[in-house]
């Protein structure tokens, strides 16, 4: 894979958020000492991606809505030439902001819902309520002609749940259905006993690619990257199905609240800071000794450093990292047992 192309960036632009979900990566609530990144600074920083490459730009958070120039922001980044998307909890998406959203310029929104029931998804996200609102959500974005998925963090809590998920994104209208494999970080530390099994994850997949293979809409795995392997060992004379392996580092990229390159939310390594450097992305995307590591396949440990997979997988870098301490370890919910040592 070409390392400089940069498909996607997710940008934090704020920590803020109402609601204290069990899983958030960014510990985000509503706190006054942490500052949010100026409307300048945010400008600065789309504007040093947009001269590197023309990747797809994810706002992101805590809530992005809670930032009174989210419009500036979006409008300022399309005329960059970036495609704008912006991932939401959905609570301040009514039909006048979503309207203003569209004439931004925002490309896709994705949705937050961890549950096929209210019960699910408000014990999740720790706030009564939020279910019915991030239906009203979908609902208005479907009315608004606003493409949007839904995401779902997959644990212990609600992987019996994935199918009812998926349908009820195909139902609401979304585009994409999109599992996030839980990465014990940040509030989601306290939810490592939650993480699935490798037997269960094993079997999560599977189900997936049965999903993928009949879904109407687009079925995506973040977090996943053995996902990749599932989909190349599939031996049937149904259509072929692709999917990516881990893209952090590589064809995705990340930028903190505080103006940091990361290769994903989940894995909080700088690999330097774009404020401290004089706002150029591409210095850091391409020079950075952390990214070069991290790009190194041949570098990893374990069953990742063996695995014939490992080109087109690579496992999960932050769930080494959060649950060894060592970001080149192997992924610990993988229990694939490598055959032979060529990378494909």
């Amino acid at each position: 894979m070409d390392t400089e192309i940069l498909r996607i960036i997710a940008f934090e632009i704020t920590r803020r958020c109402r609601y204290n979900c069990k899983h958030c990566r960014a510990n985000a609530g509503l706190r006054d000492n942490e500052q949010d990144l100026t409307t300048e600074q945010c400008k600065k920083i789309i504007a040093s991606v947009a001269q590197f490459s023309k990747p797809v730009c994810i706002l992101t958070g805590g809530e992005p809505m809670e930032r009174s120039d989210i419009y500036e922001i979006i409008d300022y980044g399309r005329g960059q030439g970036l495609q704008m998307a912006m991932a939401t909890c959905g609570y301040l998406l009514d039909d006048k902001t979503a309207a203003k959203l569209k004439e931004a310029g925002i490309s896709a929104l994705s949705f937050s819902l961890d549950g096929a029931m209210a019960e699910t998804h408000d014990r999740f996200r720790q706030t009564s309520g939020a279910y019915d609102l991030v239906i009203k959500a979908a609902e208005t974005a479907k009315r608004l002609s606003i493409r949007f998925q839904i995401n779902t963090t997959v644990s212990k809590i609600n992987v019996g749940e994935i199918d009812a998920i998926a349908a009820l994104a195909e139902k609401l209208g979304a585009y994409c259905f999109d599992t996030f494999i839980l990465v014990p970080t940040g509030r989601g530390r306290k939810l490592a006993a939650e993480i699935l099994e490798p037997a269960e994850y094993e079997k999560l997949l599977k189900q997936l690619l049965e999903l993928k293979l009949k879904s109407s809409i687009e079925i995506r795995v973040t977090c996943g990257p053995q996902f990749s392997r599932v989909c190349k060992q599939i031996k049937t004379k149904r259509p072929v199905v692709t999917a990516s392996g881990c893209m952090a580092g590589r064809g995705f990229g990340f930028i903190s609240y505080r103006g940091n390159v990361q290769t994903c939310g989940f894995l909080d390594v700088s690999a330097g800071n774009l404020i401290e450097n004089g706002f150029d992305f591409g210095k850091i995307w391409i020079e950075s000794e952390f990214l070069k590591k991290i790009r190194s396949v041949s570098a990893y440990k374990g069953n990742c450093g063996i695995c014939e997979f490992a080109g087109c997988c690579g496992g999960c870098r932050a769930r080494a990292y959060t649950m060894s301490g060592d970001w080149l370890a192997a992924d610990p919910v993988c229990n694939y047992q490598p055959k032979k040592k060529i990378c494909i």
